[in-house]
C-alpha cells in the first residue's frame, strides 16, 4: 500500500496576499569572485492594489539591506533576514505607482551559486548562475517571490571583461571599461521572478536562428561542438510547437546554456534556459543516445510555464505535464509514433516505480512543506500521461485547437486547472470536469485492470471481461476510462469502441470467427496496471503483426512467459528481422527470460552481430538472466574487453557481468571503470556489478570511488555499489560504509548529498536516524529535507525495502539457477533420447525441446579492438 504524500500536520499552501503589483524589477549586480558575493540594487516599480497601505513586505533571504529609497527619500525599514517590511511616509492610494530602489549586500548560498576549480575538481570552470524555481530567488534579490506575481524586467551585470552573461530578453547594453564588462539585459514581457536568470563566465557562443527569432546556444569553449551537437534541433523544435500548440513562440530570442553543478538536468527561464553541462552529447554518445526529449521539455516550458503561469505551485502540473508531453510529441514528429511510444511508456514506468515505493497523492495538492516537495514522478511523468489521455479523450482536432484556444485566452497570465477545463469546453462543447476530477484534482493513483479475451465459437461472439482490481478508496476511485477493442478478423482490423466504469464488465461483438489479434487499448494508451488473458495464438500474431510497436513490444513480454518453441521462434524471428530497434530490443529482453539455452546463444550471437547499438545492449541485458552461467559470463567478459562503438552497450555488458555473479570479472569490472563515458555510465555499471558481486572485500575498492575528486555520477553509482555490497550484512566494514555515508551528508555536491540520504535509507541502518533528522530539519535544500524525511519514515517502519527486495532477489535468482541447471540436463537428456529413437527408426522429428535448445556452442573470439572515436 502506498504511503500518504503529507507528512502529519502539514497543512495547506495558498497564494499569498498582495499590496501592491510589482511590475518591474531592474537589477544591477556586481560579482565578487573571490568572496563568492554580490553588491546589488533592486527597482521595483510597484502598483498599489490595496487602499491606503502604508507598508509592504517582501521576501529577501540572508540580504544585508544597506538603503531603501523611494523618489529619492529614504525610507525606513526592517529586516529579520526572511521578509524586508517597507513603511511609506504616506499611505499608498489605490493604483497609485511608486519605484522603490534597495541597496544590499549578500553572500548567496542558494538561488546564485559560485562554481570553480577547487583541490577536488581543478579543472572546473568558474561560472556564476542563478536558479530561482521554486522559491529562491529572494536569496539574490528581494522580491514577491511567489509564480502569481508577473513582471517585466532588466538585469545588469558587472563581470570581468572576458567573460559573457546571459540574462532574460535582449541585450541592449554590452560594454568594455576598467577592465570589466558589463551587460545590460531586458524583458518587455511579464513573467514570474523565480524565471529571472544570470549565467555569467567564460562562454563560447553559436549564433543560430528561427524565422527572424535569434537562437544561441553558449558552453564552455571546450564544449562548443559537443553543445552545438546536443541543440542543434532547436530552431526545428520552435517551428513544431508553434504550429502544434497554435500560438507563435512568443518572445523575440531564444538562448540555451550549458553550465557547472546545475543542480537540475534544466531550467526553464524565460528565452534563456540553463542546462546540466554533464548532459552535453559527444560524438560517441551520440551513435545510439540524444538529450532532444530534455531540449525539447525546456523548450516548451516557455508556452506552460513562462507565457502562461500556474497561480500556486500546487497546480504545477499545468507546466511540467504539458513539458514532459512535448517529449513525446516531438519524438512523434521525429522518429515517429512508435519511438514516441517508448518514450510514453518510460513515463508511465517512471511514475508507478515512484508510486509503489515511495508515496501516492493527487497531481493538484496544496498539501506540502515546501513546493519543492512536489516536483516528482507525479507532477512529471504522470500528469504528461493524463496529457496523452486528454488528447486520446479529445481527439487530434479539439485537443490542439482548445491548446490554442487556452494559451491565447490567458497569455501572459495565470491559470489553474480549471481554466484548462472551462477552455475546453468553450472551444469545443466538452465538459470533461469528470476527467479533471480524476485523473488530477481529486483521485490518486491508477486502476489496476484484469483483462480476459475469448472467442465463443457456440455463439459467435467475441467477450472482453474487464475488472478493476486496484483498492477502490477515498482517494483512488473506480475509474472511467473511455478506450478501444482492436479486433483482426480474416486480416480485417476493426477497432469497437469501449468505455470501462464498473468494477467488473463483459463487453461483447458479433463475430463469426476467431480473431488472429484482439487488443484492449490498442497503442497502450490508459496510464494502468494491466494483466491480460489471451490465446497463445494471439499473443504470438500480435508480436508479428499487431500495427502499433507498443503492443508488439507488449506481446514479446508476454510470449516470454509462455515459452514453447514456436513463441521462442516468433521472437528470434522478429530480433532478427523487424524494422523498429525498440521492439528487436524488447524481444532480445524477452529472450532472457526465458532462461533457455538457446536463447542464450541467441543473446550471445546478437550482441555481436546486431547492427543496432540499441539492440546490442538488449541483448547483454538480456544475458543478465543467466546466474552462474559461465558461456554467458564470458560472452559478455569478451565483448567488453573487445569493446563496443557505444558506451552504453559497454555499460550492460558491465550490469549483466554483476547480475550473473561473474566474481572472476573483478579486475575487468575495475579495468572497465577507468574508461571515460558520457556522464561515466560505464564507470557507474561497473561499480553497479562489483556491487553486485557481494564481496566485502571490495568495499575499500568502492569507497575510495565515492571520495570527492571522483566524478559526480560514478561517486553516486559506487554509494549505490556499497548499499547492494552490504545490505545483507553486518561488521566492521558496514560501519565504516555507513559512516562514510554519513559524512556525505554533508559534501558540497548537493547530488552526492541526496545520494547519500537514499543510501542510508536503503542499507536499513536505524543508526543514522539521528543524523537523517538533523537534515530533514535543517538543511537548506528543501529537497534534502523532504527525502531525509522519507528515509526515516522508512528505517522507523522497520526493514528497508532494498533489504526485502534483495531477499526476494537472492531467491529468485537461486530458483533461476536451479531451473537453468534442470533445463540444461533436460536438453541433454532430450537430444540423448531424440538421437536414440532416430537411430530405432522410432522417431520422424527431433524433439520440439532438442530442436529449441540444441547443444551450447562455445563462444567464438570476435576479432578487431575497441573503435576509438575522436571527442
Amino acid at each position: 500500500m502506498p504511503r500518504d504524500f503529507a507528512f502529519p500536520g502539514t497543512s495547506d499552501q495558498y497564494a499569498p496576499s498582495r499590496v501592491c503589483e510589482v511590475e518591474h524589477y531592474r537589477l544591477e549586480l556586481d560579482l565578487d569572485l573571490a568572496d563568492k558575493s554580490i553588491k546589488g540594487s533592486c527597482m521595483l516599480r510597484l502598483a498599489a492594489i490595496a487602499r491606503a497601505r502604508t507598508s509592504i513586505e517582501l521576501d529577501a533571504v540572508d540580504l544585508d539591506v544597506l538603503r531603501i529609497t523611494c523618489d529619492g527619500m529614504d525610507l525606513a525599514f526592517q529586516n529579520d533576514g526572511r521578509r524586508l517590511r517597507i513603511d511609506f511616509d504616506e499611505p499608498l492610494e489605490l493604483g497609485e505607482c511608486k519605484e522603490v530602489v534597495i541597496d544590499y549586500q549578500a553572500t548567496p548560498t542558494r538561488g546564485l551559486y559560485f562554481t570553480g576549480p577547487d583541490e577536488g575538481y581543478p579543472d572546473k570552470p568558474t561560472q556564476v548562475w542563478s536558479q530561482g524555481q521554486d522559491i529562491d530567488s529572494r536569496h539574490w534579490f528581494p522580491c514577491f517571490d511567489s509564480p502569481h506575481q508577473k513582471s517585466t524586467s532588466e538585469v545588469i551585470v558587472h563581470v570581468p571583461e572576458t567573460w559573457f552573461a546571459l540574462s532574460n530578453g535582449v541585450l541592449i547594453r554590452d560594454q568594455i571599461k576598467g577592465g570589466r564588462r558589463t551587460l545590460h539585459w531586458s524583458l518587455d514581457v511579464p513573467h514570474s521572478c523565480y524565471l529571472i536568470t544570470l549565467a555569467a563566465g567564460e562562454f563560447a557562443e553559436i549564433r543560430d536562428h528561427w524565422n527572424e527569432v535569434e537562437v544561441n546556444y553558449y558552453s564552455h569553449p571546450d564544449r562548443i561542438e559537443d553543445c552545438r551537437r546536443t541543440l542543434h534541433r532547436t530552431p526545428e523544435m520552435i517551428e513544431l510547437f508553434s504550429k502544434l500548440f497554435g500560438v507563435r513562440y512568443p518572445y523575440n530570442k531564444y538562448a540555451q546554456v550549458f553550465i557547472a553543478d546545475f543542480t537540475f538536468g534544466g531550467m526553464e527561464n524565460t528565452t534563456a534556459t540553463s542546462l546540466a553541462d554533464s548532459l552535453m552529447v559527444d560524438e560517441r554518445a551520440a551513435i545510439d543516445f540524444n538529450m532532444e526529449s530534455l531540449v525539447a521539455h525546456e523548450l516548451a516550458h516557455q508556452w506552460f510555464g513562462d507565457l502562461l503561469t500556474c497561480r500556486d505551485w500546487g497546480e504545477g502540473w499545468l507546466h511540467e505535464g504539458f513539458a514532459t508531453y512535448s517529449e513525446y510529441l516531438w519524438r512523434e514528429h521525429a522518429e515517429g509514433v512508435d519511438a514516441a511510444g517508448v518514450e510514453l511508456a518510460a513515463f508511465g514506468g517512471a511514475y508507478l516505480a515512484e508510486d509503489g515505493t515511495r508515496y501516492r497523492r493527487s497531481i493538484v495538492t496544496k498539501r506540502y512543506q515546501q513546493p519543492l516537495d512536489i516536483f516528482d514522478r507525479h507532477l512529471y511523468d504522470k500528469a504528461g500521461r493524463v496529457v496523452h489521455m486528454l488528447r486520446r479523450v479529445l481527439g487530434d482536432e479539439d485537443f490542439f485547437a482548445s491548446l490554442a484556444f487556452y494559451l491565447e485566452k490567458h497569455r501572459h497570465g495565470i491559470v489553474e486547472t480549471r481554466d484548462l477545463a472551462r477552455a475546453i469546453e468553450a472551444c469545443c462543447g466538452r465538459n470533461l470536469d469528470w476527467f479533471f476530477d480524476q485523473w488530477v484534482l481529486q483521485g490518486s493513483g491508477h486502476p489496476k485492470l484484469k483483462i480476459d479475451m475469448r472467442w465463443d465459437h457456440e455463439h459467435s461472439v467475441f467477450c472482453l471481461e474487464v475488472a478493476q482490481t486496484h483498492s477502490i478508496d477515498a482517494h483512488t476511485p473506480l475509474f472511467r476510462l473511455p478506450t478501444e477493442l482492436l479486433l483482426v478478423i480474416g486480416g480485417k482490423t476493426v477497432c469497437h469502441p469501449v468505455e470501462v466504469s464498473q468494477a467488473s464488465q463483459l463487453f461483447t461483438f458479433a463475430c463469426k470467427r476467431e480473431p488472429e489479434q484482439a487488443i484492449f487499448d490498442p497503442g497502450k494508451h490508459l496510464l494502468c496496471e494491466m494483466v491480460t488473458s489471451k490465446t497463445p495464438a494471439m499473443w504470438r500474431a500480435e508480436l508479428r503483426a499487431a500495427e502499433a510497436a507498443s503492443d508488439r513490444i507488449d506481446a514479446a513480454r508476454h510470449c516470454a512467459t509462455l515459452a514453447g518453441k514456436a513463441m521462442f521462434d516468433a521472437l528470434v524471428e522478429v530480433l532478427n528481422s523487424d524494422d523498429f530497434w525498440a521492439l528487436r530490443q524488447a524481444c532480445a529482453e524477452s529472450l532472457g527470460t526465458m532462461r533457455q539455452s538457446a536463447a542464450r546463444d541467441v543473446l550471445m550471437d546478437a550482441l555481436f552481430q546486431q547492427s543496432d547499438a540499441r539492440v546490442r545492449k538488449g541483448a547483454a541485458k538480456g544475458l543478465a538472466s543467466f546466474v552462474g552461467d559461465q558461456l554467458a559470463a564470458e560472452a559478455l567478459r569478451e565483448k567488453l574487453r573487445s569493446g563496443d562503438e557505444s558506451y552504453f552497450v559497454e555499460a550492460e555488458c558491465c550490469a549483466s557481468l554483476g547480475a550473473i555473479r561473474a566474481r572472476d570479472s573483478l579486475a575487468l569490472l575495475q579495468e572497465a571503470a577507468t574508461r571515460p563515458s558520457f556522464t561515466e555510465v560505464i564507470q557507474q555499471k561497473a561499480y553497479q556489478a562489483i556491487g553486485e558481486l557481494r564481496d566485502l572485500d571490495n568495499c575499500e575498492y568502492l569507497l575510495a570511488a565515492m571520495a570527492y575528486g571522483q566524478p559526480s555520477f560514478a561517486r553516486r553509482a559506487a554509494m549505490r555499489a556499497l548499499v547492494s555490497l552490504c545490505v545483507e550484512h553486518e561488521g566492521g566494514e558496514v560501519r565504516t560504509v555507513r559512516e562514510t555515508l554519513i559524512e556525505a551528508l554533508h559534501d558540497r555536491d548537493f547530488r552526492v548529498r541526496l545520494q547519500a540520504v537514499a543510501s542510508l535509507e536503503a542499507l536499513g541502518q536505524k543508526q543514522a536516524c539521528s543524523s537523517l533528522q538533523a537534515i530533514a530539519d535543517d538543511d537548506a535544500d528543501g529537497r534534502m529535507r523532504r527525502r531525509a524525511k522519507e528515509a526515516l519514515r522508512s528505517l522507523q517502519d522497520g526493514q528497508s525495502a532494498n533489504a526485502q527486495i534483495a531477499e526476494l532477489r537472492d531467491a529468485t535468482e537461486s530458483l533461476r539457477k536451479q531451473v537453468f541447471e534442470v533445463r540444461s540436463k533436460l536438453d541433454v537428456m532430450e537430444t540423448g533420447l531424440a538421437g536414440g529413437l532416430r537411430a530405432a527408426g522410432a522417431a520422424k522429428q527431433p524433439s520440439e525441446a532438442a530442436a529449441m535448445h540444441g547443444p551450447a556452442p562455445t563462444p567464438q573470439r570476435r576479432k578487431g579492438g575497441k573503435k576509438t572515436i575522436p571527442f
